[in-house]
Parts: structure tokens; C-alpha cells; sequence
């Protein structure tokens, strides 16, 4: 069996061409892959194991809700990101699926055939969240999927969801209210690692290098959740580098907008261990370890320096122990 790349596959029809004689398959969106999905997980790679078949999961791009409702979420991971963590979970190949409003008409019955069962692998075994539904009009549901292996074709688990000792439910949504609130912690928890960042080097205004002497790399992201303006302690990887120590500003640097006007919120990384070199157009990761202050205006740029000189002290620090 020729061993998968953590790449893209977009429908189930393709395990065939890996060799592969029988599948497992978890079916769900896994924004995020926290820790309620890695239960989900853990279930799918139990019943491989007991049924000797390959784990498969079957997702979703673009997010359905980016369709089915007025005010889409935005994606905490993207997708590339979310691949990669399934891989890292166990996952042996990732199906997924293109999702149109032609894909979220089809009935439960013609998602499982078109989507589950289109291919000539056979599906031996399902697993989803007890509370995840699917089809025209959410339609389909976890007992829906157990009336329809009762016939001994395949083997369903249903997934209860995870919950934290104060009986939050862990989902996706929890957790970008989480960040967007800046709570990190929080997030941190119910992910199983601390949240990321992901996006590619730009480059921007120049201010901190020419008027800080703290040169910083602009981060634009493409998909993510922002957590609130301030300043952050962060470890950075590019293209999957070893993790680097980094002080981060999000924000639209306040002590400069009388000179400058009005400057667009962006994400500067300032990495630490006095790092040099050419990293524009290159890919990070920006792994958030704590927040430090909420962005201020201040007088002048010497009394943003010495603050700026406390803040890379607390930060290291905090690195340092982590």
C-alpha cells in the first residue's frame, strides 16, 4: 500500500489508486481539530483497528455555514493546516469534499451514495458526533446512520461530545469566541495546544525598524481568528522551521496615526535572539503564548521605545519558561 502525503484528496472514489482494499471514515467539518474532534478521532482508529481498515476522514471546504447561513464563521485553521493535524492524529488520508448548494441539497440517502459509498473501496465502518447532521435540511442525523447500518453493511459509532469540568461543551464556535475575546487560555484547553496563527510575510510600513530599532515581519493572514488588539509572546516557524521566540503586535499602531493617518490593523512579529534575515513572501506559523498589554497610544516614538524594551523582557521570560 503506497503510504499517503498529508495532501488533499476530493473524493473517496481516489483511495483506490493508494491500493487501499477497505476504509473507515469519520465525517465531520474538524475546524480546528480540537479536542472534541480528537475523541471523534480516537473512536475512528479504534474501530480501523478492530475492522482492519484504513481511517479515512470525509470533510468539508468551504465551511457549510458559509452557505447555509447569513454570517459565515471564519475558519480557525485553514485547510491546508486542518490536513496536517488530521495526519497528525492518526488520520492516514483526508477526503474533502467540495461543498456547493447543489453538495447541501442532496438528500441523507444521496450524500451517502454519491459521497460515502460512491467509491470502489468499501466503507466498513462510520463514525460521527452523536449530534452532527448532514443532508437537505439537516435531515440526516447519528440515528439516521445507525437505522442504516443495522443491515450489517457497515459499523457506526456515534461520538458523544467532549465537555470541559464546567460542562462547557468544547466545539469550534466556543473557541473562536474564545480567541476573538482573547481568551488564550481558554482556547488552549479545549484545543489540546495553544492556537495559531497562519498566513505569509508582507511587507509593511517600516515604522518599527526605522523608528523603534525593532524591525518586524508583517503576517497577513488568510484565514483565522484575530484575538484582540495588543501585544502577545509568541513563538513563530517558517515553513516549518524550528519554533523561533517572537514579540507580536496586533493592531493599528495608535502613536503614529497623526503622521502616518489611519494605518489598517495588521499582525507585526518582531523575532527575538537577535534574528536576521530575508523572510518576505515566506510562510509562518504564529503559535500565541500569552497576551501581555492591550495596544495605547503613547506621546512620542522614545516613550513607545522604552516600552517596547519592557515588553520584549516580560515576553522572553515568559518564552523562556514555556
Amino acid at each position: 500500500m503506497t503510504e499517503f502525503m498529508p495532501a488533499d484528496l476530493h473524493h473517496i472514489k481516489d483511495l483506490a489508486l493508494y491500493g487501499i482494499d477497505r476504509t473507515t471514515v469519520a465525517i465531520g467539518v474538524f475546524d480546528g481539530v480540537h479536542r472534541g474532534h480528537q475523541k471523534l478521532l480516537t473512536e475512528l482508529l479504534t474501530v480501523s483497528s478492530e475492522l482492519h481498515a484504513y481511517p479515512t476522514v470525509m470533510t468539508f471546504f468551504p465551511h457549510p455555514r458559509s452557505l447555509l447561513t447569513p454570517n459565515p464563521p471564519e475558519l480557525l485553521y485553514p485547510p491546508e493546516e486542518k490536513i496536517r493535524l488530521l495526519h497528525r492524529y492518526g488520520v492516514k488520508a483526508v477526503v474533502t469534499v467540495d461543498f456547493t448548494r447543489q453538495f447541501a441539497a442532496l438528500s441523507p440517502e444521496r450524500f451517502l451514495s454519491e459521497s460515502v459509498f460512491a467509491g470502489t473501496v468499501p466503507v466498513v465502518g462510520i463514525c460521527v458526533g452523536k449530534h452532527w447532521r448532514f443532508g437537505a435540511k439537516a435531515a440526516g442525523n447519528a440515528e439516521f446512520l445507525d437505522r442504516m447500518a443495522s443491515d450489517g453493511q457497515f459499523l457506526f459509532r456515534a461520538v458523544d461530545e467532549l465537555c470541559m469540568t464546567d460542562g462547557q461543551v468544547v466545539s469550534s464556535t466556543a473557541i473562536r469566541k474564545a480567541v476573538s475575546s482573547g481568551n488564550l487560555v481558554l482556547a488552549e484547553q479545549m484545543l489540546g495546544r495553544r492556537y495559531s496563527l497562519f498566513g505569509t510575510i508582507v511587507h509593511g510600513y517600516h515604522l518599527a525598524g526605522e523608528k523603534l530599532n525593532a524591525p518586524t515581519a508583517n503576517l497577513e493572514i488568510r484565514h483565522g481568528v484575530r484575538p484582540p488588539n495588543g501585544v502577545y509572546a509568541a513563538f513563530a516557524r517558517l515553513s516549518g522551521g524550528k519554533p523561533l521566540p517572537a514579540a507580536v503586535n496586533i493592531g493599528v499602531s495608535p502613536t503614529f496615526k497623526e503622521q502616518y493617518g489611519r494605518i489598517e490593523p495588521r499582525i507585526e512579529v518582531h523575532l527575538l535572539n537577535r534574528f536576521n534575515g530575508d523572510i518576505y513572501g515566506q510562510n509562518m506559523e504564529l503559535e500565541l503564548a500569552a497576551f501581555i498589554r492591550p495596544e495605547r497610544q503613547f506621546e512620542n516614538a522614545e516613550s513607545l521605545k522604552l516600552q517596547i524594551t519592557e515588553d520584549i523582557s516580560q515576553i522572553m521570560n515568559i518564552l523562556e519558561r514555556s
